[in-house]
């Protein structure tokens, strides 16, 4: 065999034993959701963690602004109503962070056929600046694990890859 063979023979048998680990951490979840992480800027130079899907439809974002905000593709049973009350959690195998807020049907920018989960200001408007940092600090390590995350309720979820976006930690705590 080849060098160029055996070296596409491991970086195949790697793939999958990533896979393997990244479905393991998971638990009952879906397949791993294809797609890329970003940092983008919006118009006013606000920063948003997003993972988009390989159509460019955004499942998973956290930003700030006037407040924090986390939106997710909501992995539960469609609501039969906007505005309905939920919970997800988001875990890496080692840490997880329960977020409560409410699911509404996403827009255009968001996968097709799909229900959105939304949260502001990271559940506790209510939060002094030293515990709201606290908590976002906690949340940015959860995201910048370098582990894949899982999003889950009503027993349902799904798989995201590690977070992938040049320097998106700095440049969000920067502006944040």
């Amino acid at each position: 065999m080849t060098t160029p063979a055996r070296l596409l023979g491991i970086a195949v048998a790697l793939s999958w034993l990533g896979m393997s680990a990244a479905m393991a951490a998971g638990g009952s979840s879906k397949d791993m959701w294809s797609g890329a992480w970003r940092l983008d800027m919006d118009r006013y130079d606000r920063p948003w963690l997003t993972f988009y899907d390989t159509s460019h439809k955004t499942v998973f974002r956290f930003g700030c602004g006037t407040h924090y905000e986390l939106d997710a593709v909501y992995p539960g049973e469609a609501p039969k109503q906007d505005h309905t009350e939920a919970t997800i959690t988001i875990g890496n195998g080692k840490t997880q962070m329960d977020f409560a807020g409410f699911t509404y049907s996403g827009p255009e920018s968001f996968p097709p056929n799909t229900s959105m989960f939304n949260q502001a200001d990271l559940g506790h408007p209510e939060f002094a600046d030293d515990k709201r940092s606290a908590l976002e600090n906690r949340l940015l390590d959860l995201l910048g694990s370098g582990k894949p995350l899982t999003i889950s309720a009503e027993g349902k979820s799904y798989v995201l890859p590690p977070t992938r976006a040049s320097r998106w930690r700095a440049r969000f705590q920067k502006v944040c």
